[in-house]
């Protein structure tokens, strides 16, 4: 398949996907909250794993935000070498989420969920937050797409450097945990004590 034939494809799907002027405005509300506050509630569920579920799930915490950073970079480094204008920018579909007109490919939001997803379904102790972080990056993705700021591809290829980037962490997991996440922890436990805040060291159920 040419370049040309998947870009092609990547505009057909994109139409198909997009909210035009009959849409319900009820879906067009819910997708302007999906395409981004599902990011923010993974921030929040890292910070609450983080402060409530010791020095375990604090190791898990920094291998999804270590995981996101690197797919973070990946994706950049892409977008600057190769510019995909937005579909906005070409006067395809219809555009109902303010977005500034920088490359679409791979998708930011995208990257930074599926990579917390991906980090966290690679370990079968985890696989169930895992599955559950995939369903919210689904849920920005489509939304994304509907509300006319990314093409299909811009996900899938989201996709693709959010896994890179998750087995690159799990390969240096060993070192990782041993040599660095370790001192941050240790760091951690001792300005809580210096703060006489002691009962967020230890593990509690959320």
């Amino acid at each position: 398949m040419t370049l040309q034939a998947i870009e092609a494809w990547n505009q057909r799907a994109f139409l198909a996907m997009n909210a035009d002027p009959q849409s319900s405005t009820m879906i067009i509300k819910l997708a302007s909250v999906l395409a981004s506050w599902p990011n923010n509630l993974a921030v929040v569920l890292l910070l609450l794993a983080w402060v409530r579920r010791g020095a375990e799930a604090r190791s898990a915490v920094l291998d999804a935000l270590l995981t996101a950073s690197i797919g973070l970079l990946i994706a950049r480094a892409i977008s600057a070498a190769w510019y995909h204008p937005r579909p906005f920018e070409i006067g395809l579909g219809h555009q109902y989420l303010a977005h500034r007109p920088d490359a679409s490919f791979p998708s930011d939001h995208g990257t930074f969920m599926f990579a917390l997803a991906l980090c966290y379904f690679l370990r079968p102790a985890l696989r169930r937050w895992g599955v559950g972080l995939l369903m919210l990056g689904g849920l920005v993705a489509w939304a994304r797409i509907y509300l006319g700021v990314h093409f299909p591809l811009d996900m899938v290829g989201a996709f693709g450097v959010a896994f890179v980037a998750a087995l690159m962490v799990r390969r240096a997991e060993g070192p990782l945990h041993r040599a660095v996440y370790s001192r941050l922890s240790s760091v951690y436990e001792s300005v809580l004590r210096w703060l006489g805040l002691p009962q967020l060291i230890f593990p509690r159920n959320l």
